[in-house]
């Protein structure tokens, strides 16, 4: 398998939530990671907010059943509303509440089968499932145990049969665990698998082109990426690490090279950087190191410019700002290019949020509460729009895009790991 989409359910993209070195909530008390990164000094919290709580309340749409309510933000066109999707035209409803369970990670996929997405959320010794209702709205959750706080979270067919299974990153417990879905939403027993110290991005893709998807395990404190070879059963066997930089934090498998099989790019926090490994049947080329901004949060892996080449992007959270760093289709990237965001850029993804067919990005802005909407216009090749930030929860950390109503245009999951913050949903109300 070469690619994936959301809304067939098949989901590899997933980035990770929140260091326990510049966190101080209550995920990030309990994962172990030890903080390795170096260089600047990145934006740090002193601790909660003391009006937190308050604050999510009034930012936050509140409703017992998830529903949104009240004025849709928009840029100006008279349609929002209507149903009807006009292109370069963004709309959204105001935050809606689904959860106040702190989140370290998101993923969505389809669980159940029933063509609508569903919502995963990791947590503190756990990781909860949000069946979708298909308007944007969930079921109440149901939750898994875990050894350790999760802060990655994964979906892919691991084992040959047509259910999502799950990999979550036990942060604390230095080990990944894998959850074969039974396609109703729930999960067998967990397998463990030992990997670096301090896991946290994860990717899920057949690196070898051998049939079966495999795993890359980004291992924060080890600065390390652990391959787990896929057996097509849901078992696997480990090939040794690759080293990339310091504190990874980030994984994405687009195909760069244009040669069918996707390959592995690793976002090092610490290092400001991403590592590229080319991969094929006889595996990974050597590492290329590419520079990005300082404290790159989150990796993002589309074709933004519309070359038909995939571009990888990443938030900058110490300099504010978002850099997209170009392929040529055969495997190199440009130097980074750069694009101002809100404050506290945490994690990002990308989704068509105004209709037009062109990937825009989200951003979760941590230090405003908020989350950046960049639209991809496309003038010379590559530019963006930034709009208004969207109001949401306080400290926004993890971000999620897909389609959760069918209307053809993208939704955003964005979770907190303030106490009282939880996860909230802001839909695209064309």
């Amino acid at each position: 398998m070469t690619g994936w989409a959301v809304g067939l359910g098949l989901v590899l993209l997933t980035v990770p939530g929140c260091r326990d070195d510049d966190d101080d909530g209550p995920m990030a008390a309990t994962t172990g990671t030890s903080g390795t990164s170096t260089g600047d000094p990145v934006l740090t919290s002193s601790g909660p907010d003391p009006d937190s709580t308050t604050v999510a309340e009034d930012s936050t749409t509140q409703a017992s059943s998830s529903t949104t309510q009240g004025e849709p933000t928009t840029t100006g066109d008279e349609t929002c509303g209507d149903g009807v999707p006009v292109a370069g035209t963004l709309c959204f409803l105001p935050s809606a509440l689904v959860d106040r369970t702190p989140t370290g990670a998101l993923a969505l996929g389809d669980l159940d089968g029933n063509g609508t997405l569903d919502l995963l959320a990791g947590h503190i010794d756990s990781f909860s499932v949000h069946l979708g209702n298909g308007d944007g709205t969930f079921a109440a959750p149901s939750t898994v145990a875990t050894p350790a706080g999760v802060l990655g979270l994964a979906v892919g067919l691991l084992d040959g049969d047509p259910d999502l299974d799950v990999v979550a990153a036990n942060t604390g417990d230095d080990s990944v665990g894998v959850h074969l879905g039974n396609g109703d939403g729930t999960f067998a027993a967990p397998t463990l698998l030992p990997v670096g110290e301090s896991p946290r991005g994860l990717g899920v893709a057949d690196f070898d082109g051998a049939g079966a998807l495999d795993l890359a395990v980004a291992n924060e404190a080890s600065g390390t990426v652990s391959v787990l070879v896929g057996q097509g059963d849901g078992t696997f066997a480990a090939d040794p690490p690759l080293t990339v930089g310091t504190s990874p934090l980030a994984v994405a498998t687009p195909d760069l090279d244009g040669d069918g099989i996707p390959d592995l790019a690793v976002d090092n926090f610490g290092a400001g950087s991403i590592s590229v490994f080319l991969s094929g049947p006889g595996g990974f080329s050597p590492e290329a190191s590419y520079t990005t901004g300082i404290a790159p949060r989150a990796l993002i892996a589309r074709d933004l410019d519309g070359d038909g080449a995939v571009d990888l992007a990443t938030p900058n959270q110490a300099n504010d700002n978002f850099s997209v760093l170009r392929g040529d289709g055969q495997g190199d990237l440009a130097a980074a290019e750069f694009f101002d965001t809100g404050g506290g850029p945490r994690e990002g993804a990308a989704g068509d949020f105004d209709g037009d067919g062109l990937p825009d990005v989200a951003i979760a802005l941590e230090s405003e509460n908020a989350v950046d909407i960049l639209r991809n216009d496309r003038r010379d090749g590559l530019s963006f729009e930034v709009e208004a930030p969207v109001p949401t929860l306080v400290r926004p950390v993890v971000l999620a895009a897909g389609d959760l109503d069918g209307d053809g245009v993208d939704d955003i999951v964005v979770g907190s790991i303030e106490q009282g913050g939880g996860i909230a949903v802001l839909m695209a109300d064309p």
